[in-house]
């Protein structure tokens, strides 16, 4: 900073540092520094040397000591005197205008009273009908109902109630009609999740009544989405057990069951028997009430030393029909289920349940249509 060529010039520019270069002593002791900027570490012991690091810096040194407030402008700052004095007056606030009058609402007013005439005429239809569907009287109860969500349609209690009233008279689809517009009002409206649920329960039974049982399970799905209770859970697992039991009545076919258990006769002779108990088990569900699948799959159990599922399916055959597989061949018998029966307990220890004779014969494993076991007469 010292070794500045231009320092005494730029000083001499200065008015803050222009009267120090009066003293000659000062402006040798600068013009030493400028030579050799080593010794200018002792240079600040000179209070005049603050004003030279302000001027050579740019800075006005001597600002950070003015007192809080003052009013003191650096020597260099010349105000502008054509510029007045500032006078510091705080702006007067702004006039608000008056707030107008308030006007009574007769029109709100008005909207009020017809809404709430509205209500309690629905309301009072809604009794009359809830009456007569007491006394079983649904067409005077259906046209209350009506009646009631055409004067106040924010209810949708009076389109549920409707539903009731048509299944109550046996008009299942105009019950679901109106379960199914009670839903979607409700929606719109967002009423009560329980009045949706008990909408779509309604549904569900209407058309459980019609046989439905595809659209029942789904309606009693939902009910239970939007609000679980044990009637509506009671009613889906019914229907359920109902849809499972007419599937399976669906896909009875004595035809298709023989042609699986021929195809599984192969399999089995073939050695493939996990191969034909899945042809027996098809066989089964074509046709359950022929004891041959039973019979046949477990004998491939057996072949597979699966003696407990052989087991079942032997006491299976027997429960479908107690003498099947039993007939004479002059002093001997030929059994099927009955021996396999026995031989499915053939590690247990109540053996002895079947017999000794269960132990005791030649033993061809074959499946239906073959002599599978020949025993003594006892």
């Amino acid at each position: 900073m010292f070794s500045d060529p231009n320092l005494i010039a730029k000083l001499a520019a200065n008015p803050r540092t222009q009267k120090h270069l009066a003293d000659p002593s000062f402006v040798q002791k600068l013009q030493l520094y400028q030579q050799n900027p080593s010794l200018a570490q002792n240079a600040f012991q000179d209070p005049r040397m603050i004003d030279v690091l302000g001027a050579l810096m740019g800075i006005d040194m001597h600002g950070f000591a003015r007192p809080e407030g003052s009013d003191e402008m650096p020597p260099e700052f010349k105000p502008n005197p054509a510029s007045p004095p500032s006078t510091s007056t705080p702006p007067k606030p702004e006039a608000k205008p008056e707030p107008a009058p308030a006007t009574e609402d007769i029109g709100m007013e008005q909207v009020d009273d017809e809404e709430a005439k509205a209500k309690k005429e629905a309301e009072e239809a809604k009794k009359a009908g809830s009456e007569a569907y007491k006394k079983k009287d649904f067409d005077e109860a259906i046209k209350r109902f009506e009646h009631a969500w055409d004067a106040w349609p924010k209810d949708i209690t009076f389109l549920t109630n409707l539903g009731a009233a048509h299944f109550e008279k046996g008009d299942y689809d105009k019950a679901i009609e109106a379960c199914e517009k009670a839903v979607e009002e409700g929606r719109s409206i967002r009423a009560d999740f329980k009045l949706i649920a008990k909408a779509y329960g309604r549904a569900g039974s209407a058309y459980h009544k019609k046989g439905d049982l595809r659209n029942a399970v789904a309606n009693y799905e939902k009910s239970l989405t939007e609000h679980r209770t044990p009637d509506i859970l009671n009613k889906l697992r019914e229907v359920e057990k109902l849809k499972t039991e007419d599937d399976k009545k669906a896909y009875i076919d004595p035809e298709q069951s023989a042609v699986a258990r021929e195809e599984g006769n192969n399999q089995f002779k073939a050695g493939d028997f996990a191969a034909a108990v899945r042809s027996y088990t098809e066989s089964i569900k074509r046709d359950p009430s022929d004891a041959r699948g039973y019979n046949n799959r477990a004998a491939a159990y057996m072949k597979l030393v699966a003696l407990p599922e052989g087991l079942k399916d032997a006491n299976e055959a027997i429960k479908v029909d107690p003498n099947f597989g039993v007939h004479s061949q002059g002093d001997h018998l030929t059994w099927n289920a009955g021996v396999r029966k026995g031989f499915g307990c053939a590690t247990r220890s109540d053996r002895t349940r079947y017999g000794s004779s269960a132990y005791q014969g030649n033993r061809t494993a074959g499946v239906e249509g073959s002599a599978s076991l020949v025993y003594s007469t006892q």
